[in-house]
This record gives structure tokens, C-alpha cells and sequence, in this order.
């Protein structure tokens, strides 16, 4: 008899290998559909027979059990194969550039947090622009922003620092190494023309990076799936490769040829070649910017009227030819520079400020105020740069702060919200300040490296201060959180009933985790604080900035920046040497997740492979018969990629389709991070607050309201939610009482010594039962129908 039930076991974010997943040993698991990046595996019939009973996985007859691994796509980067000096050089440099793809994949997520149109409704053209015009186009051009930024700050080391300032008189710079130095010591025109090279590199580098696993698994097709209204996650559009990011590819490379070749020729204005190419640089970069909002018009929640990509080409051309024609001006006029760059210097500074409206104005966007902040902050800026007078700065500074804070205000139902509705702001905050801190920790190491006495823009050495001076807070109150999670250690306090001692401190170990959103949400606001204080030491200069206390901040802060910032690049660098795999894992699978849609060079997405994969394997085995019926085994961020694949199905599949998940995070954090994409209304689940701060348990407070409609109503007792409170990334779905959906798992394996955490839950008798109650459930007693089934994943 063929087996009726199809067990898909689907891993989380420790990327389980799958013969873990199918606990089975390795010689008993096969492959039998994918690659090393997604596959699906299955025991081996003739391995099995082999095996102990207890270690044969015990599968009843009627079940078929399979694991997808899909971690391939989010951790594998593309390695260079071989032990020598180039290969482990390139995998190096492959890791720092995943390091450098973290503002630009931050700032995509920002994208998917902000309020997302709802589709239900019919939409005319003015309602698309209207929809680009909340957060869709500032969001892309916020990560334009980042790009220019990124490229400023190479030309600072490459062009200003190295070849301009190491070629005047007098001054002693260190060679570089010898696989590098391939020009020994040439003409200041020269290195500043091979200089100029440099950041043109670092950008296609990034496109190869991310361009290679976009093309080994973002080119999977779904088959066409039943699109519900106001659904974001049954659109096609969502899982598939598209057009839209070669477009806003191409504008970014268009960008960043105009800024290097506006690096040097702003200097050189006294030569006419000179100041035709900055007029005709500045044009293009002016035109690739205008192109980048209407670009906005073809996301995936905006229904596109953005048709082919002849400007992007146009445009990139353009700008290929002016850095060609530069490159040529250089070499035949040899100009010669006495100093930094003007560009380099200023022109960080004025880009952040304008980054710094959009991330001030983010943080209204789903509040519908938007415009706000933003003009508060222009005023505040024209305001700050216009006077020179210490008092009256501050004094706009805390008129300025007041009336921001006062719009800013929680309103009624922000608390339901990821940072009380101001998520996309938090996370652009986020995606700056990371941009900034790599920039500083590449221009002030690069300029400690190649030598004393070099200039460097005032710009980076302010963030360094502010930065550290903005962490001081952050260091209180994790000081703070450790007294208090001390003392309840020592005299464990009930925490969620009654249970062993090291159970207990257990708990209140990984309650400390579930307060992530608020530390995160603190770090953003420092760090945007801190951006505003660089932003007015830099354009001021304030006589009390000269005082050797601020002095000696400065260099302190130098050292905390860099500490921060090769802490990061070194996780990246330092991860994985052995084995070729991304570092921050959790971090990465959150990212990738999301579409690219605000930046050409995040993270690619993953999602856009693993979601069609396993609906075609749903489909595919219950097409082989009408008793069929699948079991959607989901772990962790696992879950989310069923929840997505569910709706990619016909409704008519969903009367056979089961779910049981468990340490999922989709409640409190995609929840409340992305209510359009997967909120209350979506899963129909209860909306909740965000963990407390102090409280001994962070979930203590009442939960709103579960909606009529959505998946946990569609699929009724079918759908099964396992949790511990153990867990520091595991939640319940429903709430923390007893509910129909969710389960308690076991928080000990039996040993004395050893509470069960994240993991294990495949193996814990909870699961069995689950397991065992989903599939006893008759289906063919459904009271839901197949008209009803479509209904009720739409939002009410």
C-alpha cells in the first residue's frame, strides 16, 4: 500500500542537516530532488532494515516522510575552491563583502515593514503613485543613499588618503603589499587614476556577489497560484525573479560611476575637459536619481507601470562613458591635487542629512504623517547650518526635538505594532548607522594603516565620538538588565508555573532574548541621535567641540567604532573558514526572506525558491491520489516559508493540507514587523504588545482581539503550534493560556542537567501526539468548503 500522508519536514534557522531533521544517521537519508543549495531528502529503504528499531525512525506504513533543506540559499556563500594563498584571499574578501550587503539588506526589510497597499481594492494610476509615494520610492532612495555613501567613502581611502595625500611632499606613507603594489611608485595622476579603479570594483564585486546566488535560486517559476485580495503573500509577483532589480541594478551602478568621477573632477574645475564631465556627471546622477522614484511603480505591492528597461541602459551607458572619458582626462592632462578631496570631505555629511529625513520621516509612515518630520528636520538642518551661535543652536535643537517627539506620539493601536508603528523608521535608523560605522571603520583604519599625520574628514572621527558616547546608554541598561537577571538567578523567582530550579532560571535566561525588539529599537534611536550630533559638529564646529575633554572622546571613540566595526566584518571573515558559510545566521535567514526590492545588492532572497519548491511538492503528492494528504512539519523560520507556500495554493489543496510548526516567531516578531504580510488578519491569530522591559515575565500583558478570518480559522484543530518557554526564539501562535492551537512541549529531555531549548522538538513526545492527532483528524469532515477556504484567507 503506497503510503497516503506525506510528513515535509521543513528546518529553521540552525539550518538542520536532514538526516537530523529525519533523526536518522547520515548513511540512512538519500537525495532525490535539488542541489546543494534546496533538496529534498528521504530514508533509505535499504539502509533502514539495517538500523536498530529505536533509530529507524519508526514511520508508521501510511506516511511518507521527507526533509526540504533550504539552507543552502540563506548561509552558503560562493567560494572559491582550493587552500592556497588567492583562494583563501578571495573567500576572505567574498565575507567582508556579505559584511558590507548588511545596511543594504536592512534597509530592504525596512521596505517590507512599512503600511503595504491593500489590493482588495481596485487600483487607478493615481492610487499606484500614491502607494510609491508611501515609503516605496524614499525607501529606494534611501538605499541610492547607501550606495553613494558606500562609494564616498572608498574614494576617501583609495583616491584621497592613498593617492593624492601619500603623493605630496613631505609626507611617508607604507607601500602596499606586494600582490597589490603593481605600479610601484607612479605619478600622483597615475594613482589617482588606478585609485579611482577601486570603488568601481568593490561595486561590480557586490554585483558578482550578489548576481551569483541570485542566479542559482531566484530563477525558480511557481506555478501561476490563486491570488486572494489583500493577501500580499498569494501574488506571483512575490516569488519570482523579475525584471525590477536589474532596472534598479543598472541606476546604482550609473550612480556610482558619477560619484567617482565627481570625486576628482570637482577639483579640477579650472580645466574646461574637468567641468564638462562634472556638469555631465551630476546630470546623469540627477537623472538616475529622478528614474529611482519611478522605479517605485514597480514593486511587488505596487501594481507596476514601469515597462522595460531602456533608461536604465541609456543611463548606465552614460555614466560608463563619462568615467571612460575621465579616466582618458587624467592620464593626458596629469592635473595635480595639493590636498583631500572636496567631495570626499562634505560630501558624506550632506548625504546623511538628507538619509537622515527619511529615516526621521519612516518613523511616521504608518501612521500616515509622513511629511512631519521631514520638514521639521529640513528646517532644523537649514537652521543649524545658517547660524554659528552655540545657544541658539541648542535652543532650535530642543524646539526641534520637542515638536518631532510630540508628533511622534503612540497612538491608539500602535502598541500592536513592531515599535509602536514606527518599524520602518527603526529599521532604516539601523540600516544608516551600520552604513556609516563600516564607512568609518574603512576610512580610519585604512588611514591609520598607510600612515601618520593624513588627513581625514572630520565627518568620521565626529561619528566615532558620538557613536561611543551614544552606546553609553545601551551599555547602562544591559549593565542593568544583568543585575537584574542575577539576582532572580540566585533566588529564582515563579516564572510560568512551577518547575525545577534550573528549568526556572532557564526561563528567565531566555526571557532576557525576548526583548529584542526594545533593545534594537533603543539602538536605532541612539544611533540616529548620534548621526544628528556628527551631522552639526561636522557643518558647525562649535568652539566647546576644541576642548581637550572632546578631544580625548574623539580618540576613545576611534577606538570603540573600530572595536564595533571589526567585530562585525570579523564574524563575517572569521565564520565559516572551514566550512563556506554566511556568519549571523539568524540575522541573514530574517533578511533573506524578503524579496529585494529597496537595494539591487541585499541579500538575495531565498523565500523566491524555497516557497515554490514546497507548494510544487504539496501539489505534486496530492495529485498522485484524492486520499493524499500533506503535513507541513515546520521549524522555526521554516514556518514562515509554510505559511507562504500555503498560500500559494489553490484553496481546493488546502482541505489536505496540515500544519504543525513549532518554535516560531510568527506572532510576536513577522507579526508585529510585517502585519500586512503575515499580522492577525493574515494568520488569524490574536494581535500582541512587544515584550516588557523589566518585568519578570516580558508577556505578562493582556493580547488583543484573534480576527474572524485567516489561516488558523481556514484550518481550525489541522493546525498545531508546539512551544517551550525555554525557547529564546520559539512562541506560541494563539497566546500563552490554553488554547486549541497551541501545545506546551517538554522543557527536559529526563536528564538532571539539560533543559531543552530551541532545538529537539522533532524528537519530543509532544510532537509524536501532534503528529499523531493531525493525521487521525478526518478530513472529509471539514465543515469549511472549498468556496469558504478562499474566503477566509483574505483579510476581513
Amino acid at each position: 500500500m503506497s503510503p497516503s500522508v506525506l510528513e515535509l519536514r521543513i528546518h529553521g534557522v540552525n539550518n538542520t542537516p536532514p538526516d537530523a531533521m529525519l533523526a536518522l544517521p547520515d548513511h540512512a537519508v538519500e537525495q532525490f530532488r535539488g542541489d546543494r543549495f534546496g533538496s529534498f531528502w528521504r530514508p533509505r529503504p535499504d539502509k533502514l532494515a539495517d538500523l536498530p528499531p529505536d533509530h529507524a525512525g519508526r514511520v508508521p506504513g501510511n506516511v511518507r516522510r521527507e526533509a526540504y533543506s533550504w539552507g543552502g540559499m540563506a548561509r552558503s556563500t560562493p567560494g572559491v575552491p582550493g587552500s592556497g594563498v588567492p583562494s583563501v584571499l578571495a573567500n576572505a574578501l567574498g565575507r567582508v563583502g556579505w559584511a558590507l550587503l548588511l545596511p543594504f539588506g536592512l534597509a530592504n526589510v525596512a521596505y517590507w515593514s512599512r503600511k503595504l497597499p491593500d489590493d482588495s481594492v481596485p487600483t487607478t494610476r493615481r492610487m499606484v503613485w500614491w502607494n510609491a509615494g508611501r515609503g516605496a520610492a524614499s525607501t529606494r532612495l534611501f538605499g541610492l543613499g547607501l550606495t553613494v555613501l558606500l562609494v564616498l567613502a572608498v574614494c576617501e581611502a583609495a583616491i584621497s588618503t592613498y593617492a593624492v595625500q601619500c603623493s605630496l611632499p613631505g609626507v611617508a606613507c607604507k607601500r602596499l603589499p606586494e600582490f597589490l603594489d603593481v605600479l610601484g611608485d607612479p605619478a600622483q595622476h597615475v594613482r589617482v587614476l588606478a585609485a579611482s579603479a577601486v570603488p568601481v570594483l568593490l561595486l561590480l564585486g557586490l554585483l558578482a556577489l550578489t548576481s551569483l546566488s541570485r542566479s542559482r535560486y531566484e530563477m525558480t517559476s511557481m506555478r501561476t497560484p490563486e491570488r486572494r485580495a489583500g493577501v500580499m503573500l498569494s501574488r506571483k509577483s512575490m516569488w519570482e525573479g523579475s525584471p525590477r532589480i536589474r532596472r534598479l541594478t543598472r541606476l546604482h551602478i550609473s550612480a556610482g560611476c558619477c560619484v567617482v568621477v565627481l570625486a576628482t573632477s570637482t577639483q579640477l574645475l579650472q580645466h574646461v575637459f574637468f567641468l564638462v564631465l562634472t556638469v555631465l556627471a551630476a546630470g546623469v546622477l540627477a537623472v538616475v536619481t529622478a528614474r529611482v522614484v519611478v522605479t517605485a511603480t514597480d514593486c511587488p505591492d505596487v501594481p507596476s507601470t514601469e515597462k522595460g528597461g531602456l533608461w536604465s541602459w541609456l543611463l548606465m551607458v552614460s555614466a560608463v562613458i563619462v568615467l571612460v572619458a575621465h579616466g582618458f582626462g587624467l592620464y593626458a592632462v596629469a592635473p595635480s591635487f595639493d590636498g583631500p578631496l572636496w567631495l570626499t570631505t562634505w560630501g558624506p555629511p550632506t548625504v546623511v542629512v538628507a538619509l537622515l529625513g527619511s529615516v526621521l520621516a519612516a518613523w511616521s509612515w504608518r501612521r500616515n504623517d509622513a511629511k512631519g518630520p521631514l520638514v521639521l528636520l529640513l528646517l532644523f538642518v537649514a537652521f543649524m547650518v545658517a547660524t554659528h551661535w552655540f545657544s541658539l543652536a541648542w535652543i532650535g535643537a530642543a524646539v526641534f526635538g520637542g515638536v518631532l517627539a510630540w508628533r511622534a506620539r503612540p497612538r491608539a493601536g500602535d502598541e500592536w505594532q513592531a515599535w509602536r508603528g514606527a518599524g520602518p523608521g527603526v529599521l532604516l535608523g539601523l540600516s544608516l548607522v551600520s552604513s556609516v560605522m563600516l564607512s568609518t571603520v574603512l576610512v580610519l583604519t585604512f588611514r591609520g594603516w598607510v600612515g601618520t599625520g593624513l588627513e581625514a574628514p572630520p565627518f568620521y572621527s565626529w561619528f566615532s565620538a558620538a557613536f561611543a558616547c551614544a552606546l553609553v546608554p545601551l551599555v547602562l541598561l544591559v549593565v542593568v538588565q544583568a543585575f537584574v537577571l542575577l539576582s532572580r538567578l540566585i533566588a529564582p523567582a515563579v516564572l510560568d508555573g512551577e518547575a525545577e530550579a534550573l528549568v526556572v532560571r532557564t526561563r528567565h535566561v531566555v526571557a532576557v532574548t525576548h526583548r529584542a525588539e526594545n533593545v534594537a529599537g533603543m539602538l536605532s534611536v541612539l544611533g540616529v541621535l548620534a548621526l544628528l550630533l556628527t551631522c552639526y559638529l561636522t557643518f558647525d564646529a562649535p568652539s566647546w567641540s576644541r576642548w581637550s575633554g572632546v578631544e580625548w572622546v574623539v580618540g576613545k571613540g576611534d577606538w570603540v567604532t573600530g572595536l564595533a566595526g571589526v567585530a562585525v566584518v570579523g564574524s563575517f571573515v572569521g565564520a565559516g573558514m572551514l566550512v563556506n558559510r554566511r556568519p549571523l545566521g539568524l540575522v541573514w535567514d530574517l533578511m533573506c526572506f524578503l524579496p529585494r526590492t529597496a537595494h539591487p545588492f541585499a541579500p538575495p532572497c531565498y523565500a523566491e525558491r524555497a516557497v515554490p519548491e514546497i507548494a510544487d511538492r504539496t501539489r505534486e503528492f496530492l495529485d498522485e491520489s484524492p486520499g493524499n494528504r500533506v503535513v507541513l512539519s515546520a521549524h522555526s523560520l521554516g514556518a514562515v516559508l509554510a505559511v507562504a507556500a500555503l498560500y500559494a495554493l489553490p484553496a481546493g489543496y488546502l482541505k489536505r493540507v496540515q500544519l504543525l510548526t513549532y518554535g516560531v516567531q510568527l506572532r510576536p516578531y513577522f507579526g508585529r514587523i510585517f502585519p500586512e504580510l503575515l499580522g492577525p488578519v493574515v494568520l488569524g491569530t490574536p494581535s500582541v504588545r512587544a515584550g516588557a522591559m523589566f518585568s519578570c515575565d516580558p508577556w505578562v500583558r493582556p493580547t488583543g482581539e484573534a480576527p474572524d478570518r485567516g489561516l488558523s480559522q481556514l484550518l481550525g484543530p489541522s493546525w498545531i503550534n508546539l512551544w517551550r518557554r525555554t525557547d529564546y526564539l520559539g512562541f506560541p501562535v494563539h497566546g500563552w493560556g490554553s488554547n486549541e492551537l497551541d501545545r506546551r512541549a517538554g522543557e527536559t529531555d529526563g536528564s538532571p542537567d539539560q533543559v531543552a531549548t530551541h532545538g529537539g522538538y522533532h524528537l519530543c513526545e509532544a510532537y509524536q501526539q501532534a503528529f499523531a492527532d493531525l493525521v487521525a483528524i478526518d478530513l472529509s469532515q471539514s465543515p469549511v468548503s472549498e468556496q469558504e477556504a478562499g474566503e477566509n484567507l483574505g483579510p476581513s
